[in-house]
């Protein structure tokens, strides 16, 4: 963890010296050494897990998916998806602890939601199943100590299966105020993989019938959207209500992440032709650009390390879609309309840049994603292809990097 957060820095002036122990971190023989018994340590798989994200974000491509993979196997094979229910099967587990067991929680959602970014990235299917899942959500040590007061002590609060509204687990959340920001990003992750779900159905079903998932999901993305706590979706930091600075980013990342799961939405509905309800599609595509931009402008560069990169996904998208609003001239006529489209993505530009600096996956992302997707759209465009006929062509392609 000192190793790879002085690297990520920039503490030491010798920096290769860092990556030389990163690499030896990396190596897979090392993983492997370090996982020979059968029970990894909670310290085992905590390392295991840094070093996952480590790569994924700093070495993208086929080796750190795999490393990914096999994170979540192992996390499988140690019990993690039915953690509740480990103490009354095992002895080993009934002596562990609450707080010990919190940490083991912790440490599933983390592989919950690199498994989410990995796949979406990938356009491949989930390892975790949430259906099949009987781990709790986080608790805080507070919760835990006064819950453990009460009759039956902590009951764990559950992600709720597909077939619900995830906005039904809200109010239980509440109870704990301080794994409430930790808890409400797994449920927006949660969304975006429920809605890239359809997405892929989509494509790989061109002429099916998928109106009842996606109508569905759409619901389910309204319903939770009003459960929200008042005045969650504003980007603005609540400095009335004593609101931080950590807590008002991490609540950023939740809104960047609704606005996208709304922005990929409207983009699955511009596929059809170009009628009165396409047109509306495609001014939401627009609207929820907007929003990530405005989410994007109150961010803190210095926060660039102290959160996931992997929101670094939605900023690509909604640059893109940025760029072919302006490019097909769609809404043109309206006020200063260029104007304000060129200050959003310098905006989100900006943001991504700020990743960048720190993060290879981000640099791909500007320099190979966005450059290629956009060159292949300015052609398009050049050639009187129509807005429908470009978003096709976006949603068409399998992963982020086809």
């Amino acid at each position: 963890m000192a190793i790879i957060t002085a690297k990520l820095i920039g503490f030491s002036p010798d920096g290769s010296e860092l990556d030389t122990r990163i690499d030896h971190l990396l190596s897979s023989n090392h993983l492997e050494l370090d996982m020979m018994g059968d029970m990894p340590t909670l310290n085992e798989l905590r390392k295991a897990y840094l070093l996952a994200f480590y790569e994924f974000h700093q070495f993208p491509g086929n080796q750190s998916w795999m490393r990914i993979g096999k994170l979540t196997r192992i996390a499988y094979r140690v019990g993690l998806d039915k953690l509740e229910r480990l103490p009354t099967l095992y002895p080993d587990w009934a002596s562990i602890s609450q707080a010990d067991l919190q940490e083991w929680r912790s440490l599933w959602w983390c592989i919950y939601k690199i498994d989410s970014y990995m796949n979406f990235a990938s356009g491949t299917p989930y390892l975790i199943d949430r259906d099949f899942t009987n781990t709790g959500l986080t608790m805080s040590q507070q919760f835990l100590l006064s819950a453990n007061e009460g009759v039956n002590g902590p009951q764990p609060v559950y992600l709720p299966p597909s077939s619900r509204g995830l906005w039904e687990v809200l109010p239980a959340l509440g109870s704990d105020p301080d794994t409430f920001l930790a808890n409400i990003h797994i449920i927006t992750v949660t969304v975006v993989r429920d809605i890239a779900s359809v997405g892929r159905i989509l494509v790989l079903h061109l002429d099916g019938d998928i109106l009842p998932p996606f109508s569905e999901i759409e619901r389910q993305l309204s319903a939770l959207r009003l459960a929200l706590p008042p005045g969650w979706l504003n980007p603005d930091r609540n400095a009335f209500a004593g609101e931080s600075q950590g807590d008002h980013h991490a609540r950023l990342v939740t809104i960047f992440q609704l606005s996208f799961a709304q922005l990929y939405l409207a983009m699955l509905s511009c596929r059809g032709k170009e009628d009165h309800d396409w047109a509306r599609s495609w001014q939401k595509v627009l609207e929820n650009c907007q929003d990530i931009a405005r989410a994007a402008a109150q961010w803190d560069s210095s926060f660039c390390v102290k959160v996931d990169p992997a929101i670094t996904f939605i900023l690509l998208p909604t640059l893109i879609f940025l760029e072919l609003h302006k490019a097909t001239n769609v809404s043109s006529s309206a006020f200063n309309f260029q104007a304000s489209i060129e200050h959003d993505q310098t905006i989100v530009r900006l943001l991504l840049d700020q990743f960048a600096k720190i993060w290879t996956l981000p640099r791909l992302l500007v320099f190979w994603g966005l450059a290629n997707t956009c060159a292949q759209c300015h052609l398009k465009v050049s050639v009187n292809h129509s807005p429908a006929y470009l978003v096709h062509y976006l949603t068409g392609k399998s992963t982020p990097f086809s």
